[in-house]
């Protein structure tokens, strides 16, 4: 295979992975239209929209090391793409979750097989660097997601219009994308060193899901004060984020997967620290510096799937993958946010002591997970 077809297929790779983040992300940024709409309860579909990408990551997983991972792609992209287009109505909102569990289902399979797709297609020199561009698209979803809502003031038709439109893009884009040559007899029994590998892997996750869909999630409430300053903000937060993310992917493979780790979790707890003192004291300029510190901080996830389908065997990469992925969306992801409004000492405070306690979880964890690095 060339490397012409090899950049073709991992730059359609790229765009599939974008459109999947701009989905999942793009109910954040019109959730007071939408509770205009529903009432409060509809906030309640961004948790739901991440217990189904545990669910959905595991399942597809499990089909794509038993079956194929193309078609295992292709079924991920149509259940996120597909219901996406049932939001440009009206729908009663029992439908809404539906609609939202299931774009999560589509959107976090489509994350954790294409991990394995990065491990597979890339050189293993850039494997980090690559894998952490793809996981900055986080970021760049996101970053859409708030253009996309200020463009159109408030117009939920034109807005998850064009958020489907872009979604149903990634069929067409899913035609460059190869079947994986990596096969092997599936099973589920797994050598002791690959359990110790789930179950930090997996608290691994939970400290990063834990740490950056709160920050994310609530960061228009945490700067609601600014007014319309906060897109300036928090679209600096996220392009600087998206640049770490890359950064960081590089660091990784130079250095070791381990020890950009240990850089990212350390900044990390020293924001928090610093983002809880703002808090504390009103300061708006230690809030919105710790803040940006913080979303670059978060650089520690960037490589991480990419790490877990490095460590995995070939029979076993998109499920072993997602199951570590699986608590993380699930308790971070889907109850996350919640546990964080639950905190009693204010939004900033809690923010803080949440991403101090995940970045700790992160740092321990990393510890115990296998170098794949070669110096």
């Amino acid at each position: 295979m060339g490397d012409a077809s090899k950049h073709i297929q991992l730059t359609s790779l790229l765009l599939i992975f974008l459109f999947s983040a701009l989905a999942i992300y793009s109910i954040s940024f019109v959730l007071p239209t939408l509770m205009q709409i529903y009432g409060e309860a509809v906030a309640f579909s961004i948790a739901l929209s991440w217990i189904g990408g545990g669910i959905g990551g595991l399942i597809m997983g499990v089909f794509g090391d038993l079956k194929s991972k193309r078609y295992a792609l292709l079924l991920s992209i149509v259940l996120f793409a597909l219901p996406m287009l049932a939001n440009v109505v009206q729908l009663n909102i029992i439908v809404f979750y539906i609609v939202w569990f299931l774009i999560g289902f589509g959107v976090n399979a489509v994350n954790g097989i294409s991990y394995v797709y990065v491990t597979e297609l890339a050189p293993s020199r850039t494997r980090g660097f690559i894998g952490s561009i793809m996981q900055g698209f986080y970021f760049l979803g996101a970053i859409l997601g708030l253009v996309t809502s200020f463009i159109v003031k408030g117009d939920i038709f034109v807005y998850f219009l064009i958020v489907s439109i872009l979604s149903l893009l990634s069929i067409p884009l899913w035609v460059f994308i190869p079947e994986s040559k990596w096969k092997g007899n599936f099973s589920f029994k797994l050598p002791r060193d690959m359990l110790k590998v789930t179950v930090f892997g997996s608290i691994f996750s939970i400290g990063s899901f834990l740490y950056l869909v709160p920050l994310v999630s609530l960061s228009f409430t945490l700067f609601s004060f600014l007014g319309s300053r906060l897109y300036v903000v928090i679209f600096s937060a996220f392009i600087l984020g998206m640049i770490s993310f890359m950064v960081s992917g590089r660091i990784s493979d130079t250095v070791g997967r381990r020890l950009s780790s240990y850089i990212f979790a350390g900044i990390s707890i020293v924001s928090s620290i610093t983002l809880f003192l703002g808090a504390t004291l009103s300061d708006p300029v230690l809030l919105i510096g710790s803040f940006i510190v913080l979303i670059v901080g978060s650089s520690f996830f960037a490589y991480f799937g990419v790490w877990m389908s490095e460590v995995y065997p070939v029979n076993f990469k998109a499920t072993g993958t997602n199951i570590t992925l699986f608590l993380g969306r699930l308790i971070g992801g889907g109850f996350g946010v919640t546990l964080v409004l639950l905190l009693p000492f204010g939004l900033g405070r809690d923010l803080a002591i949440s991403t101090v306690i995940s970045s700790v979880l992160v740092l321990m964890s990393a510890t115990q997970i296998p170098e794949t690095v070669k110096k």
